[in-house]
């Protein structure tokens, strides 16, 4: 049986009608008519099935539609970095690059710092946050790309995800309270881990307050290794001053979190083709997803 090939130009029209949230605004982000942009979305429908649900006031997508954007948006990031490799010219716009403050990033910004060095015509803008706040500002077109817990929120604009497991932690001294109220070294509200330690403890009627609260993780692992309480985190920013608790004996593992690559407008810029390929390819390696699940040796908490 043939299979019948896919041109790049009709997923282009599909996700920038998608980024745009409409035909016309797609066609002029992409130069060309609007008769055109609808008799690729038209054809692509056509080889694959209904992708955009039809709404007098918005566009919507199908549930295919979310999945073949996803694809879309993967085929199109390794066509852009094949074109930067061959030097075809592309537009080098600024890309507005969102990272977390609540999830581990050293080694997605050391990566983006190496590309930077090697690429002196890269330009990128960095926005640092909650999740939270880096989902909105995504949403409210204000980011080309971010890493973010993902709250299934942005599904078309998903290029990949992880799922990870927060673990409980607290300083190599801290005793865990038997009797008394136990002390969370937290993010704001807003954040998930924040979410699943009260969840958790609500659970097992653990009474609880907050000793210490910062919207950075560096403030997070310095308060746990100064012992000022427990916390949640994952492996990759577990420090050697710090202990990971028995999740299962102390207060019940942790619902798990989903961590998602979001992009939208990185076609034409080479600068955004190379960021969301290099943050891509470090989240899909399986060096990079081990780190979040290895358990290294650990010391029960004192009783």
């Amino acid at each position: 049986m043939k299979v019948e090939e896919i041109p790049t130009n009709w997923l282009r029209s599909f996700v920038t009608v998608v980024d745009c949230h409409g035909y016309t605004r797609a066609a002029k982000a992409l130069g060309c008519s609007q008769p055109t942009i609808s008799v690729h979305i038209q054809r692509l429908e056509a080889m694959q099935g209904k992708l955009i649900a039809r709404d007098k006031k918005r566009l919507a997508l199908t549930p295919l539609g979310t999945q073949v954007v996803g694809y879309a948006r993967q085929i199109l990031t390794l066509h852009a970095e094949l074109s930067c490799l061959t030097a075809e010219r592309m537009t080098d716009l600024t890309v507005r690059i969102g990272l977390p403050t609540d999830f581990a990033t050293q080694a997605l910004q050391s990566s983006l710092m190496t590309l930077a060095q090697e690429k002196p015509n890269f330009r990128v803008e960095y926005r640092c946050g909650l999740s939270s706040e880096i989902t909105e500002l995504f949403a409210n077109r204000e980011l080309d790309i971010m890493v973010a817990i993902d709250q299934n929120s942005l599904p078309e604009y998903r290029i990949n995800s992880l799922f990870i497991n927060p673990i409980w932690v607290c300083g190599k001294h801290f005793t865990v309270p038997t009797s008394t109220s136990i002390p969370l070294i937290v993010h704001p509200e807003g954040c998930e881990y924040r979410t699943r330690m009260i969840e958790n403890l609500s659970r097992h009627n653990l009474p609880w307050h907050v000793a210490f609260e910062s919207p950075f993780i560096q403030g997070l692992q310095e308060a746990v290794e100064n012992n000022l309480g427990v916390s949640a985190l994952t492996y990759p920013t577990v420090s050697p001053k710090m202990r990971v608790l028995d999740n299962e004996k102390e207060f019940g593992l942790m619902r798990q979190i989903q961590i998602g690559l979001f992009a939208r407008n990185t076609l034409s810029s080479m600068s955004a083709s190379l960021a969301l390929s290099q943050l891509h390819n470090i989240l899909k390696s399986s060096a990079y997803r081990a780190g979040f699940t290895r358990e290294p040796s650990r010391e029960t908490a004192s009783q």
